[in-house]
């Protein structure tokens, strides 16, 4: 991957805000993940260090699903409001996607139009479930409707899954859950027949899909087994759904998950995520040198991943770049 070339479309950022309702909910960890130190300063500096061109900036787990109804709408009014000053200071750097107060979805679909329409922001972000209701829910059809009318870009992030007890295997969330509640997501979004409705809407799922990869097939013969979606669904509706999703290369940057995610999606739907800053800096590095050498793929594979993907998706960044 060509040196500053890299667009990063998985990376976190915090606010004074969210970190003041963090702490007023008692969380001082991401399901037993601890909660990194961030600034824009640092951020840039790695970025320049590692030859990240732009971070597209997101809210990470927990979300917002922590903070009283009473308090979300602002909460994510004051996030988004952020994430646009930062934009506005560095934007060739910096783009985001937007908070959204779920499940409030009267709340959400007022901050759909104001990150979009006054904010100009780059995208919404979403989580796997909020409060227990993943994202086929019918209860979040109106936010995929009007998502899917304005052929939105829509990032999903995992979060612990319904009952998660860190206790029981010892092991903090992100460790195995989150990409366990990825796979979740996608066969619920497929199955509930949201993909069916919404083929506008361009969704990236983070680490690689998850599990999904080697558990396509599975997926698939059981969805069409037990899916409840009319018409019933056939296995090629099915796989060609696998393939609708865009994924972010973070966390697959060996070679045991990278050739199972090549054999299920094509290039053109892989993007380049770092995870800054939840991922180990010292880690970032050597997953860059990885796909940059990968030998399955080609230069213009490569380019693809680094930003040619991401400038399709972000209109704003391509009319920089």
């Amino acid at each position: 991957m060509p040196g500053q070339d890299l667009i990063d479309i998985h990376a976190h950022f915090f606010t004074p805000e969210y970190h003041q309702a963090l702490r007023a909910a008692g969380l001082d960890s991401v399901d037993g993940f601890p909660i990194p130190d961030w600034s824009m300063d640092s951020a840039i500096e790695l970025m320049d260090l590692w030859g990240i061109r732009t971070q597209l900036l997101s809210i990470s787990a927990p979300g917002i699903e922590f903070a009283p109804r009473s308090a979300a709408r602002k909460l994510a009014r004051d996030v988004n409001e952020n994430n646009a000053a930062l934009i506005r200071r560095h934007p060739t750097r910096v783009g985001g996607f937007a908070l959204l107060p779920l499940p409030d979805v009267d709340g959400a679909l007022e901050e759909i139009a104001h990150a979009l329409d006054v904010l100009k922001l780059d995208g919404i972000v979403l989580f796997t479930h909020i409060n227990g209701i993943y994202l086929g829910d019918k209860r979040f059809d109106a936010i995929f409707d009007e998502l899917n009318r304005r052929k939105a870009v829509v990032f999903v992030h995992p979060v612990a899954p319904p009952g998660f007890d860190m206790n029981r295997l010892g092991f903090p969330a992100p460790c195995v859950e989150f990409p366990f509640d990825t796979t979740r997501m996608i066969m619920n979004m497929i199955a509930s027949g949201t993909v069916r409705r919404c083929p506008n809407v361009r969704l990236i799922v983070a680490h690689g899909g998850g599990t999904l990869p080697f558990l396509a097939h599975r997926i698939g013969r059981n969805i069409v087994r037990f899916g409840k979606a009319n018409p019933p669904f056939t296995p090629e509706e099915v796989m060609a759904a696998f393939k609708w999703f865009y994924y972010d290369v973070t966390a697959v940057s060996h070679q045991h998950a990278i050739d199972s995610l090549l054999t299920l999606v094509p290039i053109d739907r892989l993007l380049y995520g770092s995870d800054h800053p939840f991922m180990l800096p010292t880690l970032i590095p050597p997953a860059i040198d990885f796909i940059k050498s990968l030998p399955r793929l080609d230069a213009s594979a490569r380019q693809a991943v680094a930003n040619g993907n991401a400038l399709k998706l972000f209109p704003r960044l391509a009319a920089h770049a």
